[in-house]
């Protein structure tokens, strides 16, 4: 029996490590023969800086597909993706491209919109983009910051140094040391209240929870409408397969232009008139020749699309609010009334406008002075009080994380707040300062909103806290409030007569 050579042991051993190392490299790199699978979408993207072909493409954090294409057109990135089949995607999704942490590799996110929304077929374009923040970008953006807290910090500096502005800033510390302390003796004072508004919110939770549980037959009258809507839905189609039928019949405009000699002719005709106006406009003769073959006139065109889009996105961030509030003051037995109107360009900033009714009225001072070898002297101060009076806020509200800052005019004075947001901005503690006056204290204001539903809450607190008039007063009250949708909703629905 021959045996085998230590060359044929050695070749037989190169062989089979190379066909375990082709398997392992397919399967590593998850090679695929023959076309590939799924359906291809495009999208437009301003920069695709780092972004590589066969990176991800997900929904919700699950791979649905992968980056085919990556190529220059018309000064933009075009981006094609191939989703895998059986996956379907609607024409208001959302594309924008994300990183795995701060260095990790880039790939492709679809951000669902609406499920009723139509779906997106093979070789359409993804309309929505988000645009995407860079490292450059960012590192920019930090640099900018730590400018301006550089001016910051030199302007508190020159504010600040001296004699007179450590005394200054010494008065400010002491005021607010004697803020914080008369708020923890009124606090203390009113532990009891407290406890009892909190006791007050539970209870008023239930009610509302059982009014809900209430109104279940409510909620099936919405289904039976919903069924009502899907027969006439039905007679709809009915109604269509019946035109339909007429029209093969050759009855009707639509049926004769089909089904008639004469009218082909007509429509040949007129096709063929089309034919040379597409000529006239390939050569570039009149407007839709310029638009079509000059380049220039393209370029301009383009730009004010770019414009117009990064327009309407601004436009999806801005947001407006309608509020009224009721406040019931339990020391006078009467409702002060809120009607605010909110303007939030950004997340962080907005803009608030308010009129207030109060039932106390609005105060004036009348001071009769007589001036004797120039000094004046104080005869007599006269105080009036007009009680259909409003009150008018203007403030600026910039927000930190959980953290507000407002500052303004609050009921006619100058004065600032804080608020702190909870729960997903569900609840929030507010404290307001204003009414800075030298002859009595300031007017402070806690409350807290507590926000059950979308589009009602209720309020509670203690108003003018540390007055020295007897005008403190504790106070429960409700309040409605709309976002700019909801308004536009119920202005188009607002009958319009007609003559």
């Amino acid at each position: 029996m021959s045996k085998i050579s230590l060359e044929a042991k050695v070749g037989v051993f190169v062989v089979v490590g190379i066909v375990i190392l082709g398997y392992m490299s397919m399967k590593v790199g998850k090679f695929n023969f023959g076309k590939a699978r799924g359906y291809e979408v495009k999208v437009y993207f301003d920069s695709v800086s780092g972004l590589v072909k066969d990176a991800p493409v997900e929904i919700a954090g699950v791979e649905i597909g992968k980056v085919s294409k990556i190529f220059l057109e018309n000064g933009k990135a075009l981006v094609a993706l191939m989703i895998n089949p059986g996956i379907k995607i609607t024409k208001d999704i959302k594309a924008t491209m994300r990183t795995r942490g701060i260095l990790g590799d880039k790939y492709v996110e679809l951000i669902p919109g609406s499920p009723y929304a139509p779906l997106i077929k093979s070789g359409e374009r993804i309309i929505h983009t988000e645009p995407t923040t860079d490292m450059d970008t960012l590192m920019n953006v930090i640099g900018d910051v730590a400018k301006n807290i550089n001016n910051l910090t030199s302007s508190l500096a020159n504010v600040f140094a001296g004699e007179k502005g450590e005394a200054s800033l010494r008065s400010t510390m002491e005021s607010m040391q004697e803020m914080a302390e008369t708020l923890n003796r009124t606090v203390q004072k009113n532990n009891e209240d407290i406890t009892k508004t909190i006791a007050n919110f539970s209870d008023f939770s239930e009610i509302l929870k059982e009014m809900g549980d209430a109104n279940s037959d409510d909620i099936r009258n919405i289904v039976a409408n919903a069924s009502r809507a899907s027969e006439k839905l039905e007679d709809l189609i009915a109604g269509i397969k019946d035109i339909a039928a007429k029209i093969n019949n050759g009855e009707g405009s639509i049926g004769k232009l089909i089904n008639e000699d004469e009218a082909v002719d007509n429509l040949t005709g007129a096709l063929a008139s089309l034919d040379k106006i597409a000529d006239k406009i390939n050569r570039g003769e009149g407007t839709l020749g310029k638009l079509v073959n000059d380049d220039e006139t393209v370029e301009n065109l383009n730009s004010s699309l770019a414009g117009i889009n990064d327009y309407i996105q601004k436009q999806e961030t801005f947001k407006t609010y309608l509020d009224y509030r009721g406040e019931y003051l339990f020391d006078s037995e009467d409702i002060k009334s809120y009607l605010t109107l909110r303007i939030q360009p950004r997340e962080d900033k907005y803009y608030l406008l308010q009129i207030v009714d109060d039932p106390q009225g609005k105060e004036s001072i009348t001071d009769t002075t007589r001036t004797i070898t120039g000094q004046s002297t104080t005869l007599e101060r006269k105080v009036e009080t007009d009680k259909d009076a409003l009150k008018f806020s203007a403030q600026i509200a910039k927000r930190y994380y959980n953290l507000g800052l407002r500052g303004g005019l609050f009921e006619s004075t100058g004065g600032f707040g804080l608020d702190y947001y909870f729960l997903n901005d569900s609840l929030t503690l507010s404290l307001e300062a204003f009414d800075f006056d030298s002859d009595r204290n300031a007017h402070l204001k806690f409350k807290a909103d507590y926000t059950p539903f979308k589009h009602i809450y209720i309020s509670s607190g203690f108003d003018d806290f540390i007055s020295d008039e007897g005008k403190e007063s504790f106070f429960i009250g409700a309040g409605i409030k709309f976002l700019d949708e909801d308004i536009k909703t119920l202005l188009s629905n607002i009958p319009i007569p007609k003559d």
